[in-house]
């Protein structure tokens, strides 16, 4: 990336899908294109002061500072971490950063921090992040002190939903705690973002390495001898879960090694105010949170206890909304691979949060299970309620067929998104500019089919005639080129 010896071009990361196993099959035609948000997170080649206003700042560390920014076009508010070169001295603080875009580059969860783009100049990188307006979790503990089990519940179940997403992917984070856990809203709102993978890594990658991370309160006793499977983020979790009741740590001292001595013994005292008035149900799932490795349950597992369980509001709030998404999941339509990259960028890209905020708390009540993605089986619970079971069953087929354009089985988070939001504020003339400027990568006032494969053909390896015949679909002068007339007349047909 250009920081000393980083080179500006992340190295490809292993497919998460195969885990690394297999080469990725060339691209042949263009319904194999699979177009997901992590296309359009990429190194923007202007400069970062032209895009964006800096804001105030929100926090410094080791290796640079986070503020908040401002788009110069949209207004929108983000997030920025920047990181200063010059204290990038060694080469794993600069592969840990490379690892942690490349990461976030892949996540689609929504209690998982969106990563927008990121840009390089002489001095410094500058990575765009979701902003989220409440702060730290931390700072709550030290406001509230303690939470309600139903409070508290509420932000495991999201944790946990975040965790089990991660380790499906074969993703450890390693330094779950409640700084790198953000909430969203100021007033009160307890939806989170889960930050901060810099230390995260892929599963056993580490083990041979041997090497620690994490932090002395939240570590696991197998991490602290430089073991780590995903089982070391659900100890973390427990951590996390006793501060939310009690307010203190489950392992204290007055030092480090005093903490470590103490996790390393896992004993955890529930004699203690306000342990006698918590809950039975509270207390046996910390006993297989807190607990040795062998025992201790799954984020998926942990998802499904009773505690979490019977504390979750699934109630709700805004039918309208709720039968507007319904409708608009059922009329999606992707018709071209153009125009369903557009709908992915308009989506991730430059949707305010106010406007899928909504979305977000009906996607979490329609996914029962809460692994961050919807079944088709969630679909038809959902749709039965309204339609009847067996035109249930057959409306989400064609949903499947329509919304789920990565073909994995699931509507992840944006597909969900792309499909559920009202199309006339998502293909607003405004939106619709801003997507041609990134298509148009040279400026030039017309993409090229080289354009489109830059931006779209991903890892994979594709033929040309792939990208020559999505031009040719659009291309309505006979030029090879898409001006911005034919951009939005293809996007917007049968809109």
């Amino acid at each position: 990336m250009g920081c000393g010896s980083i080179n500006t071009k992340f190295r490809r990361e292993k497919s998460l899908k195969s885990n690394g196993t297999q080469e990725e099959k060339k691209i042949s035609n263009v319904q194999e294109i699979v177009v997901q948000a992590s296309n359009f997170v990429r190194e923007n080649e202007n400069k970062f002061q032209d895009i964006y206003r800096l804001g105030r700042c929100l926090g410094t560390g080791g290796s640079g500072e986070v503020k908040t920014c401002f788009h110069r076009e949209t207004n929108i508010k983000r997030a920025v971490k920047i990181f200063r070169k010059d204290l990038l001295t060694n080469e794993a603080s600069k592969a840990n950063l490379e690892k942690e875009i490349n990461i976030l580059k892949t996540l689609d969860h929504p209690n998982i921090v969106r990563i927008y783009e990121y840009f390089e100049d002489s001095k410094r990188l500058y990575v765009i992040m979701e902003f989220c307006k409440g702060g730290e979790l931390f700072e709550e503990i030290i406001k509230r002190q303690t939470f309600s089990e139903k409070h508290a519940a509420q932000i495991m179940y999201q944790l946990f939903s975040a965790v089990a997403y991660l380790h499906n992917l074969m993703i450890i984070h390693r330094d779950l705690k409640p700084e790198n856990i953000l909430l969203e809203e100021k007033n009160g709102d307890l939806n989170i973002k889960l930050i901060d993978f810099g230390t995260a890594t892929y599963s056993g990658a580490s083990r041979a390495r041997g090497e620690i991370s994490g932090t002395a309160y939240y570590i696991s006793p197998e991490a602290l001898v430089g073991h780590y499977t995903e089982k070391c983020d659900l100890w973390s979790c427990g951590v996390i879960m006793y501060i939310l009741l009690s307010g203190i740590p489950p392992f204290d001292g007055k030092t480090e090694d005093d903490i470590i001595k103490k996790v390393t013994a896992g004993k955890v005292n529930y004699e203690i105010n306000p342990w006698p008035n918590i809950s039975e149900e509270a207390k046996q799932l910390l006993s297989v949170l807190l607990c040795p490795e062998s025992n201790r349950i799954s984020a998926t597992e942990a998802l499904r206890h009773p505690w979490v369980t019977s504390r979750i509001d699934r109630t709700v709030t805004n039918k309208e909304m709720l039968n507007e998404v319904l409708s608009n999941l059922r009329n999606f339509h992707a018709s071209s691979k153009l125009r369903d990259a557009v709908h992915t960028f308009i989506a991730t890209q430059c949707m305010a949060p106010q406007d899928t905020k909504g979305l977000k708390e009906i996607f979490l009540i329609i996914d029962k299970n809460g692994d961050g993605k919807l079944s088709k089986e969630d679909l038809i619970d959902q749709y039965t309620e309204i339609l009847g079971a067996e035109e249930a069953g057959r409306e989400v087929a064609k949903i499947m067929k329509e919304v789920d354009t990565d073909k994995n089985g699931f509507v992840d988070y944006t597909e969900f998104l792309k499909a559920a939001l009202n199309m006339e504020k998502v293909l607003s003339a405004e939106n619709l500019k801003t997507a041609f400027k990134v298509f148009d990568r040279d400026g030039s006032g017309s993409i090229s089919a080289a354009e489109l494969r830059k931006i779209l053909e991903g890892s994979a390896p594709s033929d040309d005639r792939v990208w020559n015949e999505i031009i040719s679909e659009v291309d309505q002068n006979g030029d090879g080129e898409i001006d911005l007339q034919e951009f939005q007349d293809i996007i917007l047909a049968k809109f």
